[in-house]
């Protein structure tokens, strides 16, 4: 890479972070939220919800208006929506104005995210853009394990409002810079001006093609349960952690960002035990850790909350196993319309996490249950995974013998 693009790359690793922070950060401050808007658990956890449907959602918006005005215009848009979803929850005095505010940051976050490997794609090859993309996901993974302990102090110190001044001035400043050093215009296409007719009219015959893939259906499944594993730990812990524990914000900070650097190990062990068993072993095995996961959950006593982390990280440490190498088999059949893949994939995985956990949490089963429910659910993905390989085996050995 060019010392030309080290600012630039400086920029695009801060669009990422955007996501994941606008989540992480807030969550010591749920329970004073909840009590501020004199709202349930469940309402002021909706919050979390929304902003990850708009934000799915929004990636199959944003993916073609970038591709169409360029990375720089899509990021600065992405960052002002982002700015003004932060600003609109500051001055929030209801909680329909919360979630509208929760909204403009999912769509906002939507636009960052894909700018940010576009602009990848863009300019450095298949190799290069891998490990940069890599790069980029183990910033994210370090997000949940200092974002609490940030939101902590700003909750301490100035009240649940500070995490969304922070997340608005975190914005405007990513703003500034994208605004003076990224390059305007479209990126440039290999395709030339007269096939591109030629390439649009290829759209329903690659859509149908992708959805009617099994290996694309499975693994996205996969990447959408785990995904709602995550969140149906994650925005239950705060209060777990400090209206069942009497733990304060930083404690809940402390325990918080202990599951959060298991899943980093997660990811960074995740390649090696890949190269040892395989792909599709490694996410069986991620799975069935959930599971396990899921089993020490309903077994943690009322009288004893934290053993409720203690047995979320079984879990955690599975899903990122999972994540990471079921995103790579979603996208492997389709080298000739990866970006489309890439944003179905991404529209499944993040909207459709957050719609697993707006659903389990309708039987209203307990704090402790609904969190097991999220993790048992990566079972479905343990025995679709296990008869994909067990058919795909079968389908090579007679391909050999043919």
């Amino acid at each position: 890479m060019s010392s030309k693009n080290i600012p630039v790359m400086a920029v695009i690793f801060a669009l990422v972070v955007l996501s994941p922070l606008a989540i992480d950060v807030y969550l010591p401050a749920l329970p004073e939220m909840t009590r501020f808007f004199s709202a349930q658990a469940a309402q002021m956890q909706m919050t979390i919800s929304l902003f990850m449907i708009s934000m799915g959602l929004g990636q199959l918006v944003a993916g073609p208006l970038s591709d169409r005005f360029g990375r720089r215009a899509s990021a600065m848009a992405g960052l002002s929506l982002y700015m003004v979803g932060s600003l609109v929850a500051i001055s929030a005095e209801s909680l329909t104005v919360l979630y509208l505010a929760r909204v403009l940051q999912g769509m906002g976050s939507a636009s960052c995210s894909v700018t940010a490997f576009a602009w990848v794609r863009d300019h450095f090859d298949a190799r290069e853009s891998g490990k940069w993309i890599s790069y980029m996901g183990g910033m994210i993974g370090t997000i949940p394990t200092l974002a609490p302990l940030l939101g902590s102090f700003l909750s301490i110190a100035f009240g649940w409002q500070a995490n969304f001044v922070f997340m608005a001035a975190l914005g405007g400043l990513i703003l500034l810079c994208a605004a003076m050093l990224m390059e305007k215009g479209a990126p440039k296409r290999d395709l030339g001006q007269q096939h591109e007719h030629q390439a649009k009219s290829h759209l329903l015959q690659d859509l149908s093609s992708i959805l009617g893939n099994r290996q694309f259906l499975i693994y996205a499944l996969t990447g959408m349960l785990t995904m709602g594993g995550i969140l149906s730990y994650a925005i239950s812990a705060p209060y777990v952690a400090m209206d069942m524990a009497g733990l304060g914000e930083l404690g809940f900070a402390l325990a918080f960002g202990a599951i959060g650097l298991l899943q980093l190990l997660g990811s960074v062990f995740a390649p090696r035990v890949v190269s040892h068993i395989g792909r599709r072993k490694t996410i069986m095995a991620g799975a069935a850790l959930s599971v396990a996961g899921s089993c020490a959950l309903l077994m943690v006593p009322i009288t004893a909350p934290l053993w409720y982390f203690a047995a979320a990280g079984i879990g955690a440490i599975g899903f990122n196993l999972i994540f990471g190498t079921a995103s790579g088999l979603t996208l492997e059949p389709f080298k000739h319309c990866a970006g489309l893949a890439a944003a179905i994939d991404g529209c499944m995985r993040i909207a459709g996490g957050g719609l697993v956990v707006m659903l389990i949490r309708l039987p209203e089963l307990g704090i402790f249950a609904t969190a097991a429910l999220g993790y048992a659910l990566l079972g479905i993905s343990l025995l679709l995974v296990f008869w994909e390989h067990r058919t795909r085996s079968t389908e090579c050995g007679e391909a050999k013998l043919a």
